[in-house]
């Protein structure tokens, strides 16, 4: 048994009079914590409660609570006559009756398929598939328009459950914002908004698909995505990528050998190769939707970054049939938490799409619609993202060069004209995974969804948006270093 006036409990607890916690709570905390460290090791004899609390300067009844909350966690056990123990571990399980399940007794589903999405990390650098960089967000000007709506009397208002007036104004914002940028003739019966555009790909595929349905998707592209429309039960059918876009000859055999009801594509910016689909083709890919009467839903999530000419319209602004459901975003630029999803529809389906965002969604954020609402109608929003695309276009620039400089013909990509990150494919054998793993030991990390690789093909996407340009030399300088080992 060991002996507790060898252990130095005066300097093992500090107290903090001034902190908001009782001083019970704070010795009980520091207790439980150095048992298990193991700085009080198992069947340690602990003072008495006068004698503790005589070296902790405090009452014996602030030691008598803390001993007692010890004992109902089942660190400590009292015996009559004998003293205060810490409790062996497997006796402390044991004494908790009301200890919290380690498992259910009930067996659930588990998809492995979603661990690829943690992308938890402690190194200094690290790539993305194409992040705006927070640090150019609008900061100030956020804090200072949501701090005023905060303080506006009438704010109370906007949490009336009864009346849209708000999302009513929001929307026809969206709505003035997508048409000038977009050449979209749409109305606010067009719009849904949500948090963000995962969900409003989950709702419509949701609505949409059924299980048995076949769905056509490009050959390489966003797993999040493609895990959303294979959760509905939905049949998956990769159409191939060449380097123009979508095979659309190997989509009409499909279409012609299975009823195809939905087509999920990235037109613009294509995920994760950045190409953007050539206009004759998507006439072609209008025309395909038209004669096989499948959906067609356009991700356009990134249209906002393009650096060089005029970016090509989405294939929603040439849609007179009602075969497109656009999908995109607003406020990616700016800070994540104003970065809002939107989907544009035919508005019967927008009508029905409501139903179901109201089950998932019924809590809004009426703060942050204002300060958007705010941000477009003084076009800070639209000077921003010109602001930034600027400094995107550098780094995009900057980033190729580097790129060129430490690999040369070793590898092969194109300068993208929009997006925020470049593919890059590999003229020479290389184990990614084996890559990913000799960065991570020199503190960069790759997130597995990133790597692409196959028999046929050896490429990964990189970000550069979110780095400046010393850390593009840190990132590329340690993965070119990992690639030649």
């Amino acid at each position: 048994m060991t002996q507790s006036l060898k252990i130095p409990y005066n300097r093992l607890i500090r107290l903090d009079k001034t902190s908001t916690t009782p001083v019970y709570m704070q010795i009980a905390n520091q207790l439980s914590n150095a048992i298990q460290r193991n700085i009080i090791p198992i069947d340690t004899k602990l003072p008495g409660s006068r004698k503790l609390a005589e070296l902790l300067q405090v009452n014996r009844n602030t030691i008598i609570a803390a001993f007692d909350e010890l004992i109902t966690q089942g660190w400590l056990i009292s015996h009559p006559n004998q003293g205060t123990f810490v409790q062996h571990k497997k006796n402390q399980i044991q004494s908790k009756s009301n200890a919290f399940p380690s498992s259910t007794a009930y067996s659930f589903p588990v998809d492995n398929r979603l661990d690829l999405a943690n992308h938890e990390h402690r190194c200094n650098y690290f790539f993305t598939d194409g992040t705006p960089d927070i640090r150019l967000g609008l900061q100030e000007e956020l804090a200072a328009i949501f701090s005023a709506n905060l303080k506006r009397k009438q704010h109370v208002n906007y949490f009336d459950p009864y009346t849209n007036k708000t999302e009513t104004a929001f929307k026809k914002q969206i709505i003035n914002y997508v048409n000038v940028t977009r050449n979209i003739q749409a109305s606010p019966a067009n719009v849904l908004t949500t948090h963000s555009t995962t969900t409003a790909l989950y709702l419509c595929a949701s609505l949409l698909l059924q299980a048995g349905d076949h769905v056509a998707i490009s050959e390489y592209g966003y797993y999040g995505s493609h895990i959303i429309l294979q959760h509905t039960g939905a049949q998956l059918h990769p159409i191939p990528i060449h380097q123009e876009g979508i095979d659309l000859h190997a989509l009409e055999k499909l279409c012609q050998q299975m009823p195809i009801r939905l087509l999920y594509l990235t037109v613009n910016h294509h995920y994760p190769t950045t190409q953007s689909l050539p206009v004759q083709q998507r006439v072609k890919l209008l025309q395909l939707a038209q004669q096989y009467g499948f959906i067609l839903l356009e991700d356009d999530v990134n249209f906002d970054f393009h650096y060089n000419n005029t970016p090509p319209l989405p294939l929603i602004s040439s849609d007179s049939k009602g075969m497109v459901i656009y999908l995109s975003s607003i406020g990616k630029s700016i800070a994540s938490d104003f970065n809002t999803g939107l989907l544009l529809a035919p508005a019967n389906l927008i009508q029905e799409l409501e139903k179901h965002k109201a089950l998932v969604e019924a809590n809004k954020n009426y703060f942050a619609m204002h300060t958007l609402i705010e941000l477009i109608e003084e076009g800070t929003l639209f000077r921003h993202q010109v602001k930034v695309n600027k400094i995107y276009k550098e780094r995009r620039d900057y980033f190729c060069s580097v790129l060129t400089r430490l690999f040369g013909d070793s590898i092969a990509f194109t300068i993208p004209e929009g997006d925020l990150a470049v593919w890059v494919t590999f003229n020479y054998p290389v184990n990614l995974m084996r890559v990913r793993t000799l960065c991570l030991l020199h503190n960069l990390y790759i997130p597995t969804t990133l790597l692409y690789q196959n028999k046929k093909l050896t490429g990964i996407r990189l970000g550069f948006a979110h780095l400046t340009f010393e850390e593009i030399d840190c990132c590329l300088t340690i993965f070119h270093q990992a690639c030649m080992e």
